[in-house]
């Protein structure tokens, strides 16, 4: 998203603020950054919000702070203060306001009981917005069966934004063994597990490979525990936080992309696309807007250990398809979700 609003302040002649909390020192090269007075943020406070399924994260000089602009863009009000915030910031200033989210899941924990109560407010703040930005057809379904929005008729489903300038095919040494690659947060919700488990099936078939994830998260000690439970401690390769520089040439040493999200296609499964790394995915919101068809990459069931083995495994042992696959990949993700593509429909 910093890349798109980079190329919109270049070629659009906008200027962009970051609005972030004050115990955040994180600064981003050509945007201004604001920062502001968190109450939740990092506390207690946040977690219980976040248990009982109220919006949390709330700011006391956030609305204040946003008086002057002509566009307010921020998340879900039904999740986050400070998008209910932006929304009064907008009404108050006569600003334009939208929303993104790439949310496809209802709500978390106690939320499927609080959503009575926040759902009227948060309709307002929907209501109220001049556009609603989507990753993907399925959080544009969620918005609409929770009642957030009455129709699609001020939605865009933009996709994740893919810098294929640094995503592409490179000339890489490839390893002798076949790598398996794994990118996100190392929390259970991204599924590594599932991955790992997978790996020893394919294993048991005869095939020498190796799983590398990237990422970085509190799930990291007990993958790390289950890949030394299943004698698979020197097969997986934990390989921490990297840079989109360093991940460019990681997904070009890789194999196969498997991505076991329980929520959603990332942006690491168009990343490894772009680069023609071939993607095996777990059914999750999203995945037919991004794989529109097997000839793109192949969907397992949900939490279909042995599925998602099976698939791998096809492709591993076909290259011509695994290549081919590869090939189309790239092309659909320069064609539907390019920085540029993405930057002219936000603009």
């Amino acid at each position: 998203l910093l890349k798109v609003y980079r190329y919109l302040m270049k070629n659009k002649n906008i200027e962009v603020t970051i609005f972030t909390d004050k115990k955040n020192k994180a600064n981003y090269r050509g945007f201004r950054i604001e920062r502001i007075n968190g109450l939740d943020y990092k506390t207690i406070f946040e977690k219980i919000l976040f248990v009982l399924g109220l919006p949390r994260f709330y700011y006391t000089d956030l609305i204040k702070k946003l008086k002057g602009y002509d566009v307010i863009e921020s998340s879900n009000p039904e999740f986050y203060g400070f998008a209910y915030q932006s929304y009064l910031a907008a009404k108050k200033y006569n600003s334009r306001l939208i929303y993104r989210t790439s949310q496809t899941v209802e709500g978390f924990y106690l939320f499927r009981l609080a959503k009575f109560f926040i759902i009227p407010f948060a309709r307002k703040a929907y209501d109220y917005a001049s556009f609603l930005l989507f990753t993907n057809p399925r959080a544009e379904e969620r918005c609409i069966n929770l009642g957030l929005m009455k129709n699609k008729s001020k939605s865009l489903v933009i996709g994740h934004a893919t810098d294929t300038k640094c995503f592409r095919p490179i000339k890489f040494r490839r390893q002798k063994r076949k790598i398996l690659l794994s990118v996100g947060g190392l929390y259970k919700i991204k599924g590594h597990h599932l991955i790992i488990k997978a790996l020893k099936k394919i294993l048991g078939n005869g095939h020498d490979v190796e799983l590398w994830i990237v990422g970085e998260g509190y799930y990291k000690d007990k993958l790390a525990e289950l890949a030394k439970q299943l004698s698979l401690a020197d097969r997986v390769k934990f390989l921490g936080k990297k840079t989109h520089a360093e991940l460019a040439k990681i997904y070009n040493g890789s194999d196969v992309f498997v991505l076991a999200n329980y929520q959603e296609m990332t942006p690491a499964a168009n990343e490894a696309m772009a680069c023609g790394i071939p993607v095996v995915a777990m059914q999750c919101g999203g995945d037919r807007f991004v794989i529109p068809s097997d000839d793109f990459g192949l969907i397992a069931k949900k939490f279909d250990v042995d599925g998602m083995a099976n698939k791998i495994m096809l492709l591993l042992g076909n290259e011509f398809r695994a290549k081919r696959m590869g090939e189309l990949q790239g092309k659909l993700i320069v064609h539907n979700f390019s920085i540029e593509k993405a930057a002219s429909k936000i603009y």
